[in-house]
C-alpha cells in the first residue's frame, strides 16, 4: 500500500510540473525546489533529443524513398548499364599535353648522314659508258697543240688534261652493280650491231671536228660540226638505249645528250681548286675557235669501264667492241682476237681468285707438305 500511495504522489508531482513549467506551484504561486526545478530541465532536454532523432529519422526514409524511385527509373533506361566513359573514351585523368622535342644532332650524326648519302650517291653513279674512240692521228696533233698551248699560258692545268690515247665520244652513261649486270650490258650491245648495221646500209659515217667550247667553265671540248651524220650517231645512239632498257639497264644521268670531244676537265684532279683554279678561262683556247680538227671514221663502239684499271696506251678498259660501217678484214680479225682476249683474262681472273682464296692455299700447303715428307723418308 504504501509503494502505491508513492506512485500516486509522484505522478501527481509529475502531472504539476508539465502543467506549471516555469517551476511555480498552483496552489501558493512560489518558486519549486531545486531538486524539482532540476528534474524537470532534464526530463524536457531527453525528450528534444528523442523528437530530433525522429526527425533525422524521418527524413532519412523520405531521401531512401527518392534515391529508390530514381534508381529504378534510371534501371529502366536502355544504357543504364553502358560504361559511359568507355564508350565514349572519356578517362578521368587528363593527359598532359606533350610537344615532340627536335633531337639535337650531333657533329657525329652529321658525319654518319653525309657518309651514307655519299655511298647512295656512289652507288648510283655511271660507272659504265659507251665510247666511240677517236683513233684519226690529225685530230689527235691538234688536240696535243691545243693541250700546250693552254699550260704555257697557266702550267697549273696540265693536270687537268685529258690523254692523248684516251680521247673519246661519250654516247650513254649507265650504273652496273655487278659482274652479272656486266654480262647482261655486253649480250644487249652486241645485239645492238644487226640494228646499227641495218640504219647505215654499208655506208661510212665521218664525224667532223672543228671550233672549242666548254661546260660551265669546268669542262673544255671540241665541238662536232653539225651534220647529217651527226644526227645518225644521234639514232645509234637511241637504239643501243633501247636494248639496253630491254634487259632492265637504266641509261643516261638525266643530262640532255651533246656529243662532244673533251680535251680537259677540272674534275680530274681535285687540288686544282685548293691552287685557286675554280673555272676554266676560255681566253686560254680563244685561238682554236674557229679551227678544224679534222674527220674521224666511225668503224667501232666499245662498251667501256670508267673505273678499271686503263689500257697501256691510255685507253679505257673495254668489255666488248662492235665494229660497224665499212670494216676491212683485219677488223673483222681484231675484234675476234679482242673477244677471245676476254674470254682468257675472264677466266684468268677466275683462277686467280681461287689462289687467293684460303681454303685452296691450305689444300696446295698441305699437298706440297706430304710431297716432301714422302720425298724424305725416300732417302
Amino acid at each position: 500500500m504504501a509503494g502505491s500511495e508513492r506512485s500516486s504522489l509522484r505522478e501527481e508531482e509529475l502531472g504539476k510540473e508539465e502543467a506549471e513549467p516555469g517551476g511555480e506551484s498552483e496552489e501558493g504561486g512560489g518558486p519549486l525546489p531545486e531538486g524539482r526545478q532540476l528534474l524537470l530541465r532534464q526530463t524536457d532536454g531527453s525528450q528534444i533529443v528523442e523528437q530530433k532523432k525522429k526527425q533525422r529519422k524521418r527524413q532519412r526514409k523520405k531521401s531512401y524513398c527518392l534515391d529508390n524511385s530514381v534508381n529504378c527509373l534510371m534501371m529502366e533506361m536502355p544504357f543504364a548499364k553502358a560504361d559511359i566513359e568507355a564508350e565514349f573514351s572519356i578517362s578521368s585523368i587528363p593527359k598532359p599535353n606533350v610537344e615532340k622535342k627536335r633531337k639535337r644532332v650531333t657533329g657525329r650524326d652529321n658525319e654518319e648522314e653525309t657518309l651514307i648519302m655519299k655511298k647512295k650517291k656512289n652507288q648510283d653513279r655511271p660507272n659504265y659508258f659507251i665510247s666511240v674512240p677517236i683513233t684519226n692521228p690529225k685530230i689527235k696533233d691538234g688536240i696535243h697543240a691545243l693541250q700546250d698551248t693552254i699550260i704555257q699560258k697557266d702550267c697549273r692545268l696540265s693536270k687537268a688534261m685529258v690523254h692523248s690515247g684516251s680521247l673519246h665520244i661519250t654516247l650513254l652513261v649507265m650504273h652496273l652493280s655487278s659482274e652479272e649486270a656486266v654480262g647482261k650490258a655486253v649480250g644487249a650491245f652486241l645485239e645492238s650491231k644487226g640494228l646499227i648495221e641495218d640504219l647505215l646500209q654499208g655506208k661510212s659515217l665521218d664525224l667532223s671536228f672543228q671550233g672549242t667550247d666548254h661546260f660551265r667553265n669546268q669542262v673544255g671540248f671540241v665541238r662536232l660540226t653539225e651534220s647529217d651524220h651527226v644526227t645518225t650517231l644521234l639514232k645509234i645512239t637511241e637504239i643501243v638505249k633501247k636494248e639496253f632498257q630491254e634487259k632492265g639497264i637504266f641509261t643516261g644521268d638525266g643530262k640532255a645528250f651533246r656529243p662532244h670531244l673533251t680535251f680537259m676537265k677540272l674534275s680530274k684532279s681535285p687540288k686544282l681548286r685548293k691552287q685557286g683554279v675554280k673555272r676554266i678561262d676560255s681566253t686560254l683556247f680563244e685561238d682554236f675557235k674557229n679551227q678544224h680538227f679534222g674527220d674521224e671514221p666511225l668503224s667501232r663502239l666499245d662498251l667501256c669501264s670508267m673505273l678499271k684499271k686503263k689500257q697501256p696506251n691510255g685507253y679505257y678498259h673495254c668489255e666488248s667492241s662492235i665494229t660497224v660501217g665499212k670494216s676491212h678484214e683485219s677488223d673483222v680479225i681484231k675484234e675476234a682476237l679482242h673477244r677471245e682476249l676476254l674470254t682468257l683474262l675472264s677466266t684468268l681472273n677466275q683462277i686467280k681468285e681461287l689462289l687467293l682464296s684460303p681454303e685452296i692455299r691450305m689444300k696446295m700447303y698441305k699437298e706440297l707438305l706430304e710431297k716432301w715428307q714422302h720425298l724424305g723418308k725416300s732417302y
